[in-house]
């Protein structure tokens, strides 16, 4: 099987699962459960954001960090060949990891059916009304007319936090990158290459702190958010990034 084919057959499993035709299982939920019961208040970092960072930002790093340490002797016509196909290997490789780790994501969202703290605004269960006290409710129907379909499915699609797991992918692979390529103690990148580090941890501190403080996730589902992240990082590394 092709790298392609790979790519092609995880794009069409998450997207089978984000859009339902993959049956979700849903888990049960406590009547009156507080943790479930914030009011949905839109994203600081929106999907829009994350997927564009994770997509364009590794790319740039990776081309303009060969550009500057290639020779500067050879042409550069023959500089941009070579910096072309080296950041062409190393971007498919991420590429792989990242294509892993969104189908990680996926899978154990769609098996799990975790409900996140918005999901009685989000979802309106039917069976919410007619519940008392902290009766356990397993079987539901989410009712709400303010929020399209997708979101609804998506209210219990809590555990583990996409946001977190693929920006904590992406910000490392920066972070690591910089290291193993743009680091020289004898070098004035000294200064330069732990300051970029830095941004590109504090944006996955961001990334991942806002899903719990806007009340999109639950602690743990950062938590095993960012595990993934790291555990599908140390794979891409391992497995592919051996010639830096």
């Amino acid at each position: 099987m092709t790298g392609s084919q790979i790519k092609e057959e995880v794009l069409l499993l998450i997207g089978l699962f984000e859009y339902g035709v993959i049956p979700h299982y849903k888990n049960g939920f406590f009547c009156n459960d507080p943790a479930l019961s914030f009011p949905f208040k839109g994203d600081t970092v929106s999907m829009e954001v994350i997927v564009s960072t994770i997509l364009l930002l590794p790319f740039a790093l990776i081309f303009i960090t060969e550009i500057i340490l290639f020779d500067s002797t050879y042409t550069m016509r023959t500089k941009l060949n070579y910096v072309s196909r080296k950041t062409a290997i190393l971007y498919r490789n991420y590429i792989y990891g990242l294509f892993f780790n969104l189908m990680t994501v996926e899978v154990m969202k769609g098996i799990t059916g975790n409900p996140r703290p918005t999901f009685f605004d989000i979802c309106e269960p039917d069976t919410l009304k007619t519940c008392n006290g902290s009766e356990y409710v397993s079987t539901f129907q989410c009712t709400s007319t303010r929020f399209a379909k997708w979101y609804q499915t998506d209210s219990y699609h809590s555990f583990p936090s996409g946001h977190t797991s693929l920006s904590v992918y992406c910000g490392f692979f920066m972070a690591w990158y910089l290291q193993q390529r743009a680091f020289n103690w004898r070098h004035r990148t000294v200064f330069l290459v732990p300051l970029a580090q830095l941004l590109c941890i504090t944006y996955t501190a961001v990334c991942s702190l806002t899903r719990i403080t806007d009340h999109r996730h639950h602690w743990w589902d950062v938590l095993v958010g960012a595990g993934i992240g790291v555990i599908t990082l140390l794979f891409t590394v391992g497995l592919y990034i051996i010639f830096l």
